[in-house]
């Protein structure tokens, strides 16, 4: 476990520094140069706005992406040490919800006017995270990320209903893509039927469903602060997993485990959220939600080395149709305003 850990530190010290160079380069853009005559001229620098303004995003959704990608690992140490299921949940963002949300409280006028964002963040956003947490701790890894990566096609659906952003063909397409991989992950080849789903895998796809929504939520309200939203999913998480916790036996978790616990809930879990919902936050949802399948990639190699679980040849297939469909998304054409909100923007220059 400590490995674990250390890996979790040296992601989340990269993306602060790059973050912190980002803000770094977007607030100095002036410069002071000594002339000849002695005098000093101010030069005011211009750089390229559009790739400052999405490679801190970018980097942020891959950092937070390989997190997530290997969220299974701890979650069963936890489990196989004596803290299953919900109240593993329920602990670790109980740990990060308190102080949060004193952080929140003393800047409470910071949150007027964003009442049903916080309200939407608190169940779709706890919602994400308990049910994929839960499908993790039992489920086959490759197969619940692939099926919570059906996230794509809501958010295609949900950007156009809610945010009147355009589907196009690539959009269309990218959804059949993603429904036919998913079809051959959970059916093996054999047909499609209900029957083939089990607990783990509604609650995956529900995870990804809650995750769409969220997307839209973030977009919709740019205003709102990273930690205030943060606070919202982390005390929506504690909420919804208590009643799933109640109705499991108490926890056993010996003594040292408890230090590694407190590392992983605010090293790893917060890293990896706030990562993330900077990253959605400064992107098109039709863009953000299909750069994060790269948490399939690290997901996968990580399942299969550590725990010896080999995909079939079929879900490599449907894996792959899947990760299409977001490549399609990715390459969708960056230069036609798209309506956000009812405002006339370019895509990718917020």
């Amino acid at each position: 476990m400590p490995g674990i850990f250390l890996a979790a530190v040296a992601e989340f010290l990269a993306l602060t520094k790059v973050l912190g160079f980002c803000r770094f380069v977007q607030d100095n853009t002036a410069e002071l140069k000594l002339c000849q005559n002695g005098t000093v001229a101010i030069h005011q620098n211009t750089p390229p706005a559009s790739a400052l303004r999405q490679g801190g995003p970018t980097i942020a959704l891959l950092v937070g992406s390989s997190l997530w990608g290997v969220l299974w690992w701890p979650l069963r140490h936890f489990n196989a040490a004596g803290l299953r299921g919900a109240w593993l949940i329920f602990a670790v963002y109980l740990l990060l919800a308190i102080p949060a949300g004193l952080w929140s409280w003393r800047r409470r006028h910071e949150l007027r006017q964003h009442g049903r964002t916080l309200v939407g963040l608190l169940l779709l956003g706890g919602w994400t995270n308990v049910a994929f947490m839960l499908a993790l701790v039992h489920g086959e890894v490759i197969r619940i990320l692939l099926l919570f990566y059906l996230s794509p096609v809501w958010a295609i659906f949900a950007a156009r209903i809610f945010l009147k952003e355009a589907i196009g063909w690539r959009g269309g397409l990218a959804a059949l893509l993603a429904v036919g991989g998913s079809a051959l992950v959970v059916s093996n080849g054999q047909g499609v039927s209900l029957a083939d789903l089990d607990t783990n895998d509604l609650l995956a796809i529900s995870s990804g469903l809650a995750f769409a929504l969220s997307n839209v939520i973030l977009r919709a309200d740019t205003v709102l602060g990273d930690v205030h939203r943060a606070t919202a999913v982390w005390w929506g998480c504690v909420l919804i997993a208590l009643p799933f916790a109640l109705v499991q036996q108490l926890p056993a978790l010996p003594l040292p485990e408890y230090g590694y616990l407190l590392a992983f809930s605010w090293l790893w879990i917060a890293g990896a959220t706030v990562a993330v919902q900077f990253g959605v936050a400064r992107m098109p949802v039709s863009v953000s939600a299909v750069i994060m399948p790269f948490e399939v990639i690290v997901g996968a190699l990580s399942a299969w080395w550590l725990a010896g679980e080999a995909p079939t040849l079929l879900e490599l297939f449907g894996g792959t149709l899947i990760l299409a469909a977001a490549l399609l998304q990715i390459t969708r054409s960056q230069g036609h305003p798209i309506l956000l909100g009812g405002v006339e923007m370019e895509k990718g220059e917020l």
